[in-house]
């Protein structure tokens, strides 16, 4: 090699040397996912398969929500509690602890009593049916038999069923069928003409004594407590005074009763059942306090004695509020379907359970059904969203009312097509019902005070 060949030979390796070295000093670090992204070949060769990663593996789909299996289910009814609570817009903080419980509910805020007075409301409760379908003796005071009540079903069905009641009438209804206890408070005054005891505090003591039971934690339990301090009769007590109205008088019975039921929630809060217990909160009728020139309850079926409260509190529930109309004939399926019990199938009823649970549910029709007794005459009232048809005696005649535009029900309609229609959905509904006669009161004592009253000179 000539001397100019070497020289030319040398440049040019100390030049690569050169190039290589900045190279490597000035290249920058390449991220982890860039490393990984040149690893991953972007084309496989020829009869070979590409690599992909694998596919996410999707979450398991949350259950949809339900009662818990082996849920137990307490029922709490307060007696001639009226729709208009504190929760609902009542004005007067009268039953904290229950405003409490609602809070925490799913609370029908259109629900409706079967009937305007106990004995025929809680007969419809019990039966899931209108009392009119109901073999009953007519009186007022009515004793039932031989009808399908749903606690006979929860004890076949081999679920423990308690009550507790405080009035002298549960005595002889025929409600205590299907209960495994049932329980009377002491010293109850046997009056048909007024309602005079005070009954809460016996109440709950009885209601914690049925269910501290230990064997409560190891079977299903049905319990109802039927709370009557509301009822009639309003007694002034020790520290509370709304005022000395009547409807003041009323507001410190339902304070009163309301400091046993909390009371008795804190004792359910505390059972080792309570995480699957469904506590439901009703009322058998509302009250009247002049609304419809009428005082008291029974004999009629105007909104503040047939609109009543209902809610569910339950495990998995969030809380919330349903405006679709609902009937109290829809407890019976409802408490069955719980247990997971088939319901009868004379029941009118439907079951409650899925809307409770979210599933919206459909509008229909709420029936109200006074049949008659011995002190009044038959009312029935057909609700079809904003209207309410009442029929009086034989449907002698009818009053259509729009509950949006007269919630009072001071404007009736006799007439035209609004009201030709409710009467064309009403006649059909009553054909649909299996009309029983009593078997005590038949003819000539039916509605007999009525026609006693109109007679008299």
């Amino acid at each position: 090699m000539t001397a100019r060949r070497r020289t030319a030979y040398a440049r040019l390796v100390a030049g690569f040397v050169l190039v290589a070295g900045c190279s490597r000093d000035v290249t920058p670090a390449r991220s982890a996912s860039a490393v990984v992204a040149q690893a991953e070949p972007s084309a496989a060769p020829s009869g070979m398969t590409q690599l992909q990663p694998a596919p996410p593996v999707p979450a398991p789909p949350e259950p949809a929500p339900a009662p818990p299996a082996d849920c137990n289910v307490i029922l709490l009814s307060i007696d001639s509690l009226r729709a208009d609570m504190p929760w609902s817009g009542y004005s007067r903080p009268i039953a904290p602890r229950l405003t409490e419980m609602e809070g925490k509910a799913v609370s029908f805020t259109e629900a409706y009593s079967v009937s305007s007075y106990t004995s025929m409301s809680l007969g419809g409760f019990l039966a899931g049916r209108l009392p009119s379908e109901l073999n009953r003796s007519g009186y007022f005071f009515g004793t039932y038999r031989n009808n399908v009540f749903f606690p006979q079903l929860l004890k076949k069905a081999g679920v423990h069923t308690m009550g507790v009641m405080a009035h002298f009438y549960f005595r002889m209804a025929g409600f205590d069928a299907g209960f495994d206890d049932w329980k009377i408070v002491d010293d109850i005054t046997y009056d048909a003409n007024t309602d005079r005891d005070v009954t809460s505090a016996q109440s709950e003591k009885l209601a914690e004594r049925l269910l501290g039971d230990p064997a409560n934690r190891s079977r299903r339990f049905f319990f109802w407590a039927h709370f009557l301090d509301p009822h009639d009769q309003y007694i002034r007590h020790e520290g509370i005074d709304w005022g000395p109205k009547a409807r003041d008088l009323y507001d410190g019975e339902v304070t009163f009763t309301d400091r046993y039921l909390g009371k008795l929630f804190d004792f359910i809060a505390a059972q080792p059942w309570a995480t699957r217990t469904v506590i439901i909160v009703t009322s058998d009728h509302g009250e009247e306090f002049g609304e419809n020139d009428m005082w008291k309850h029974a004999f009629e079926v105007w909104e503040p004695l047939v609109h009543v409260p209902l809610f569910f509190v339950a495990p998995g529930l969030k809380p919330r509020r349903i405006s679709t109309r609902r009937s109290a004939v829809d407890l019976a399926p409802t408490i069955l379907d719980l247990f997971g019990v088939t319901a009868d199938p004379a029941m009118t009823g439907r079951s409650l359970v899925s809307e409770i649970y979210g599933t919206p549910g459909e509008e229909r029709d709420v029936v109200v059904d006074l049949p008659t007794t011995s002190d009044s005459g038959r009312r029935r009232a057909l609700l079809s969203g904003d209207e309410k048809l009442i029929c009086f005696d034989d449907d002698v005649r009818c009053k259509l009312y729009n509950l949006r535009a007269d919630p009072r029900e001071k404007a009736a309609i006799t007439k035209g097509p609004d009201y030709q229609a409710m009467k064309a959905r009403y006649d059909a509904f009553n054909r649909s019902i299996k009309e029983v006669q009593p078997y005590a009161c038949t003819a000539d004592c039916l509605n007999a005070a009525y026609r006693k009253k109109e007679a008299a000179p």
